[in-house]
């Protein structure tokens, strides 16, 4: 038996309808959607994680999916240049979804190193795997601990959903709509990324304003006794300041990120409602 008449043998014993040509086509347009979202955010360990570890897991969510764009086999366009074209639509989707993800991830790392230029660790580098970056010391754990609570809380599954549900809203053979226009979904971009400087000012409040109140409390003794050194008091007392604060007010960063976590996979819905 040669190897057509086995995969029409495969094709006949799975019911397949349609040509092993179209099924590779739209399965390559859908992996071009889904592969971003796994490479492009650091929710599965970034870039500490193999290559093929994170190629397989985007072949087996695209097999998950590939159910929903059955119907839209037929429709794929062949042609070399309208297949680029939607190629290139998919490509657009996936980073548009990665984005919105990788908000919240982005903001911890902000946060971090907010925190550590107002205490005085940015001095003390070392390398993050997930993003293979030498970072400070509060961006690290701020960003290992936000991954480890997304995957806790099954954020993951959350995303494969909106992938799923993005297959449904925004079929392969289609190009985006925007049913609303095109600048509201850019508003809605320039929004998310407002969104995160506003969680990462949000995450560093406490031990910004402690480290603030505490330079303010050295600034008033340089008054009273200048013979003071208060610069290397300082450099003593911030970091032992602000470690206090961030193990103190764990719990409200936690909470927090839960529920920034609920506001990102909002706009991922709204987003693809918008390009829908």
């Amino acid at each position: 038996m040669t190897l057509t008449d086995l995969l029409v043998q495969v094709k006949h014993e799975m019911g397949i309808k349609y040509e092993f040509t179209l099924i590779l086509l739209g399965f390559s347009l859908l992996l071009a959607r889904v592969l971003p979202v796994f490479i492009l955010t650091p929710m599965i360990g970034g870039d500490s994680t193999p290559t093929e570890v994170k190629l397989g897991l985007g072949v087996l969510i695209g097999l998950v999916c590939f159910p929903g764009i059955e119907p839209s086999l037929p429709l794929i366009p062949t042609g070399p240049l309208t297949f680029i074209a939607v190629l290139v639509k998919e490509l657009f989707i996936g980073f548009a979804i990665s984005f919105i993800v990788g908000i919240v991830f982005d903001a911890a790392q902000v946060a971090g190193q907010l925190m550590d230029n107002m205490s005085g660790t940015n001095m003390a580098n070392i390398m993050v795997p997930a993003i293979q970056q030498q970072v400070s010391l509060y961006a690290s754990l701020k960003l290992q601990l936000f991954i480890t609570l997304f995957l806790t809380l099954n954020g993951h599954h959350l995303v494969i959903d909106a992938i799923a549900d993005s297959v449904v809203a925004i079929p392969l053979e289609t190009f985006p709509r925007f049913s609303h226009g095109l600048w509201p979904f850019f508003d809605l971009v320039a929004r998310v990324f407002g969104d995160m400087m506003r969680i990462s000012m949000a995450l560093s409040a406490p031990v910004l304003l402690a480290t603030f109140l505490t330079d303010l409390a050295l600034g008033m003794i340089n008054r009273v006794a200048p013979q003071v050194q208060v610069f290397f008091v300082s450099m003593q007392i911030k970091p032992a300041v602000s470690v206090l604060i961030v193990f103190t007010s764990m719990h409200l960063i936690m909470t927090r990120v839960v529920t920034e976590y609920g506001v990102m996979f909002v706009w991922v819905r709204r987003a693809l409602g918008l390009l829908g």
